[in-house]
């Protein structure tokens, strides 16, 4: 027989999700093109340290940026669902992560264009998107544990704790976090094979 999700666990809640941090992508987009001059140098600084970091298979360093940044956003998602209301901002994360993606998407058109984009489908597109999905998850899961404390914190009837919900839910978090830290290795691993990719 086949059980039918409902509530947060449907397709189309975790769709809105994804969505959320599409908007930020956009939001992105347009903040890049609304940036002061000075302040588009300053990204071009650190767009080129992000380049050489990357022609000079500098490993270690790909490794801990890439993943350092998700988990950040991650661990934002993840204390969230322990308050009764958190929910704004494991919805705030997504689109936070939407919005630095957004912004080096359209730093890297503007500065090298059809390059810049062939560029970034290869180097950025990919670890963009497993996090975004692995976020979207997580965020998911948050939003459905900040409910439950939300619930349990205005019942009241509480026998029963939430010792095994937030079990299994610190279990979800690790499994996300090893999916970021294995798409951080074929971050690095796509840096190799694109070395000799050279942007004009």
């Amino acid at each position: 027989m086949r059980i039918r999700k409902v509530g947060i666990y449907t397709g189309k809640f975790y769709a809105g999700l994804l969505c959320v941090l599409l908007a930020g992508v956009l939001l992105g987009s347009l903040f890049y093109g609304s940036m002061s001059a000075d302040t588009v140098r300053s990204l071009n600084s650190v767009q080129a340290g992000f380049l050489s970091v990357r022609q000079n298979l500098d490993f270690s360093k790909i490794l801990l940026k890439t993943l350092s940044s998700s988990t950040a956003f991650l661990f934002v998602i993840f204390a969230s669902g322990f308050c009764a209301v958190g929910q704004p901002a494991a919805a705030a994360a997504l689109v936070l992560r939407g919005l630095g993606l957004g912004v080096v998407l359209s730093q890297m058109y503007s500065a090298y264009g059809l390059h810049g984009m062939l560029y970034s489908a290869l180097l950025i597109a990919p670890n963009g998107l497993i996090c975004s999905f692995a976020l979207a998850l997580g965020a998911r899961e948050a939003i459905c544990l900040s409910n439950r404390y939300a619930v349990y914190t205005l019942s009241d009837r509480q026998e029963n704790g939430l010792r095994e919900t937030v079990r299994l839910y610190c279990t979800k978090f690790l499994v996300l976090e090893a999916v970021l830290a294995v798409s951080a290795g074929a971050d690095c691993l796509i840096a190799r094979l694109t070395k000799g990719l050279v942007l004009v």
